[in-house]
């Protein structure tokens, strides 16, 4: 096997490509990958170490595949598999230090996929939550903390949130108290924070009676609603693979690594009675460097979308909004990650409503609108029966809301 097959193959896994030939098995695919990586383990160790990492990184949909080959390889090589560990957690340290949102968010996620596949202690998880919830509502406490980086403190509990549906199972059949433990502490945290209003970022200027009703809660508040949903469907999420469970009998026999403390990054204090402007100046700082990834726009009648879970529907735009993150100077690549999802149903509503609500996000879209336009492009040309038409039906229906829409939006829409 030559160097770069291992790459290759840690590259695309999950995917349909020439290197796995006809199967669409994931078990094949770990099978396959785990064969060729334990041989190269000797004489690449380092290498290895560092380019699982960056996949994982860079590839967080992949996540699954990465955390179970990670548990696999733990039963033979423990000691790779604690610097893997040690590694992660000096990357992750470094995240929180320079506020890197996507690199806190998607470490976080591997460490809950290492916890489902033996590598990483459960209660090291927990850990890691409580440091968060005890950081959040420390920020927004108006003695104590800094109440105007509530955006820092709300980021620290969506990251939570959002781990629940790669892990939430494991952790409540493992340690159902410390979870239970978690869960009060963020409601408690969601009964003091301040409920955070975008209408001021609203694409549409005229907000009748029915979207103020969709609009009233905040991102926060609806993850939270989600994920109860969740807890009560039992942790069922279809978005989401659960390869360990294949390799189950396995993995159970695995050594969970323990993981070192970490530290928040301090905010800045309150200066004792911030002025007009030092205020709105801070706040929006704290806005800009803890930004909600998405706001929604609601588009098509949600008729298109009744088959898709509360869940699914945040996990599919997490997995969106990160192949349009990490691939925007390709793409090609972007537009074939986006409808090579591991998702057992359509979703191509979701990807055009995803699109357009980064396109048209007020101020400014996270990359050029032209990015934008050329990943629809390529979508149309990967998925040529389904995807134009789901295009026409986005600009139609927005063009028929053009006087309703912000002067910004508008413009951007017809370029």
């Amino acid at each position: 096997m030559s160097i770069s097959s291992w790459r290759t193959l840690l590259l695309r896994i999950g995917d349909k490509s020439p290197e796995y030939g006809p199967s669409s098995d994931f078990k094949d695919h770990i099978e396959t990958c785990f064969g060729v990586l334990r041989r190269e383990l000797e004489h690449s160790e380092t290498e290895i170490l560092e380019f699982l990492l960056t996949c994982a990184e860079q590839l967080p949909h992949k996540i699954p595949f990465y955390g179970t080959l990670i548990g696999l390889i733990n039963l033979e090589n423990e000691d790779f598999v604690k610097k893997l560990v040690d590694k992660t957690q000096s990357k992750f340290q470094d995240a929180l230090d320079t506020g890197n949102c996507n690199g806190i968010r998607i470490l976080l996620r591997l460490m809950t996929v290492m916890m489902c596949s033996k590598a990483l202690q459960p209660s090291s998880l927990v850990d890691v939550f409580e440091t968060f919830l005890s950081s959040a509502a420390t920020t927004v406490d108006e003695e104590k903390g800094n109440p105007l980086w509530q955006p820092c403190a709300d980021f620290y509990i969506a990251c939570i949130l959002s781990c629940l549906p790669w892990g939430g199972a494991e952790l409540v059949e493992q340690i159902p108290d410390d979870i239970e433990r978690v869960m009060v502490g963020i409601e408690a945290y969601l009964s003091i924070r301040k409920h955070t209003s975008d209408t001021g970022l609203s694409f549409f200027e005229n907000v009748d009676e029915i979207e103020r009703d969709l609009n009233n809660k905040d991102f926060l508040e609806d993850l939270w609603d989600r994920i109860q949903v969740l807890s009560t469907n039992g942790w069922k999420v279809e978005s989401v693979p659960r390869p360990h469970l294949s390799f189950e009998a396995q993995l159970v026999t695995g050594k969970s690594h323990e993981f070192g403390t970490i530290s928040c990054s301090n905010l800045p204090t309150m200066s004792s009675v911030p002025s007009g402007a030092s205020f709105g100046k801070e706040k929006h700082e704290a806005e800009l460097k803890y930004p909600q990834r998405i706001r929604r726009l609601n588009i098509f009648p949600s008729s298109k979308m009744e088959d898709i879970q509360p869940i699914d529907r945040f996990v599919v735009e997490e997995y969106l909004l990160d192949v349009l993150f990490y691939f925007n100077g390709s793409r090609k690549e972007c537009a074939s990650f986006m409808v090579g999802l591991p998702v057992t149903f359509r979703y191509e509503y979701l990807m055009a409503e995803t699109i357009f609500s980064q396109l048209l996000m007020l101020p400014q879209p996270p990359f050029k609108p032209v990015y934008y336009t050329l990943v629809i492009i390529d979508l149309c040309k990967a998925l040529p029966g389904a995807f134009p038409a789901v295009v026409a039906g986005a600009v139609r229906a927005l063009f028929e809301k053009i006087a309703d829409l912000d002067m910004e939006c508008r413009t951007r829409l017809i370029l």
